[in-house]
């Protein structure tokens, strides 16, 4: 019942939220607000959920595509770029948490913090700066700068795009709890007894961490989505950001809808980040 209490809210917030634009008009450089033209677009929409009227939107002139019809392609590519992400983000995280605790090198923080501080859209221009200068130097092609169509997508740097900032935070966070726990008694001695580091790591340090990198994967995963708005739309990249926000006039349906959509991204990103490091703990927790 909570659960359901809380969705109804989201619900709800998310329409108050999509009717601001409708309220709001510039008319011969005099802005005026009026909230009925708001109340109006809420209850078309909530009126319209019985007959799917609510599920249609503009495209065009001539075309009223149901949102489903194309969401799900949308959704699919927003999902992967940001799964494959968290996956490796997290990973890479682990294990330069693990190296940076016992590291007294301070250029290392140096750099982490650099990144850290780096904005999203300075770091895509760099990463493709990067790109084409490798390819007049050499005639390398190492990656795409941009997505032309769907079949010929940027994968490479939208992927170190939207996981260097969140594997950064992550690192920042692990390492001090890595730390901690590489100076506890059990650990020290296991270092006594001639155990080596990768044994200690993966069945000791991992087992400890973990907990720290659950309770922060709501933090990392706001990050991501956040940074998909940019990464999208720089990139070229056709996901859920590309048909929610299009070069056509405000519509009402299209916004709740997209933005509904992004909250089911987020719910099926967290869960399949939460398997994902459920099978570390079984994997190496509890190997």
């Amino acid at each position: 019942m909570r659960a359901f209490f809380s969705l109804l809210s989201v619900f709800i917030i998310i329409l108050m939220l999509a009717a601001l634009p409708d309220t709001m008009h510039d008319e011969n450089g005099k802005f005026s607000f009026e909230p009925e033209a708001g109340w109006t677009s809420f209850k078309d929409y909530v009126g319209g959920l019985a007959n799917g009227e609510s599920f249609h939107y503009q495209q065009g002139t001539d075309r009223n595509p149901s949102f489903f019809d194309d969401m799900g392609r949308y959704f699919t590519i927003s999902f992967l770029y940001l799964f494959v992400s968290s996956v490796i983000a997290i990973t890479i995280s682990l294990i330069v948490a693990s190296w940076q605790a016992q590291s007294d090198k301070e250029w290392i923080k140096d750099i982490i913090g650099f990144f850290g501080v780096l904005p999203d859209f300075i770091l895509i221009l760099f990463l493709q700066m990067g790109a084409v200068f490798i390819f007049q130097s050499t005639g390398v092609h190492v990656a795409r700068v941009a997505s032309s169509s769907i079949d010929n997508p940027a994968i490479l740097l939208p992927i170190m795009t939207l996981l260097t900032i969140p594997a950064i935070y992550l690192i920042r966070t692990l390492s001090e709890r890595t730390y901690e726990v590489l100076t506890e008694d059990y650990i020290l001695m296991a270092k006594s007894k001639g155990i080596n580091k990768l044994t200690i790591f993966f069945q000791h340090v991992i087992r400890n961490v973990l907990p720290y990198l659950k309770a922060d994967l709501h933090k990392m995963m706001a990050i991501m989505m956040g940074n998909l708005f940019i990464v999208e739309y720089l990139f070229n990249i056709p996901g859920v950001t590309r048909l929610v926000f299009n070069d056509s006039a405000y519509q009402f349906n299209l916004t709740v809808n997209g933005l509904l959509t992004f909250v089911v991204l987020y719910l099926m990103l967290y869960w399949s980040i939460r398997g994902f490091v459920y099978g570390l703990e079984r994997v190496f927790a509890y190997g």
